[in-house]
């Protein structure tokens, strides 16, 4: 399963309803020309609000709640801070009763985005935040093993066991896997057990 930001795993039903979903928001922001404004406020309701207030997302998601009283609540929240492209979206997936995927779809939205632009998108997880310069590097190795630009994104998982988790789209990548990341793999798993074995006194092994 793929995980969203917070570490919350997607089942497979919400990520296919996410691409189709994300399929259509894409469309209509690229007929008026938003896309980067509308992917940046979804982000935004997922990071800044969804991650931070859980009982607001658990509202959204229950089918237990009226409809009129989230679409209030939406145009109550958003009306104001949002492009009325993406508030409309988002009562539209109310009025399916899926607003319990927007992790899916911000996820889903990102990833074709980056394909439209002939770029890979790529999240690395690790067991402790990594600096920036370890993280340029990391990014460096990356488009030199992939061969495109890349759209990076960083996770902290303190449920790994240790080291750095790399996934290309929908794949998971290992030293096993293609021996141009298993070199990477190799190099990033050395260069981030010298970082925390100077910062944290801790070893991190690929996962």
């Amino acid at each position: 399963m793929a995980q969203s930001s917070s570490g919350r795993s997607f089942d497979s039903f919400r990520e296919r309803l996410g691409a189709v979903y994300a399929k259509g928001l894409l469309g209509a922001a690229e007929g008026q020309r938003q896309t980067d404004r509308v992917l940046a406020e979804l982000d935004s309701l997922v990071d800044d609000v969804l991650e931070r207030l859980a009982q607001f997302e658990l509202f959204l998601a229950s089918p237990r709640v009226r409809l009129e009283d989230k679409l209030r609540v939406l145009d109550t929240a958003f009306a104001s801070r949002m492009a009325p492209l993406l508030l409309n979206f988002l009562k539209v997936v109310a009025r399916h009763g899926r607003l319990d995927c927007l992790r899916e779809i911000r996820h889903s939205a990102r990833r074709q985005y980056s394909e439209l632009l002939g770029r890979v998108e790529v999240m690395v997880k690790s067991a402790v935040p990594v600096d920036v310069p370890l993280r340029r590097h990391i990014e460096q190795r990356l488009v030199a093993a992939l061969g495109r630009p890349v759209d990076m994104q960083w996770q902290v998982d303190p449920a790994l066991l240790g080291g750095l988790q790399v996934r290309v789209g929908d794949t998971v990548y290992d030293g096993s896997l293609d021996s141009r990341l298993d070199t990477l793999q190799a190099e990033m798993r050395r260069r981030t057990t010298e970082l925390i074995r100077d910062s944290l006194q801790r070893f991190l092994t690929t996962e």
